[in-house]
């Protein structure tokens, strides 16, 4: 359809098929830039790569593979580093105003 755009950078794709512009051969409605989709699999790597739009991964991998994507076999860049390791400390205090745990604030406190 005109005015379709890359789901990974928002700008218009070309109105056909061709070596820079890409299709989820799943759903046929994700149009991207093959630039876009390659930096994409650089950073995801094959095991969380997917269609933007139907998030298929099966159909979607094995067509990236043949149009000659490079996908990386390792994890996603954003698991380098722990990157996300705060998110799994726990809250060292309670903020609520009032508590409701059974045997007061102290005794929750006290258990930790």
């Amino acid at each position: 359809e005109p005015g379709t755009e890359c789901p990974i950078c928002m700008e218009p794709v070309e109105d056909r098929m061709s070596y820079r512009t890409m299709v989820c051969p799943a759903c046929k409605r994700a149009w991207f830039h093959r630039d876009c989709i390659q930096a994409q699999a650089m950073r995801t790597g094959v095991l969380c790569l997917h269609c933007p739009f139907c998030r298929d991964i099966r159909e979607f991998l094995a067509r990236m593979f043949i149009m000659g994507i490079r996908i990386p076999f390792r994890l996603p860049t954003w698991e380098d580093n722990d990157a996300f390791a705060d998110l799994e400390e726990r809250h060292s205090q309670c903020n609520a105003r009032e508590c409701l745990y059974p045997g007061g604030r102290e005794q929750a406190e006290e258990e930790d």
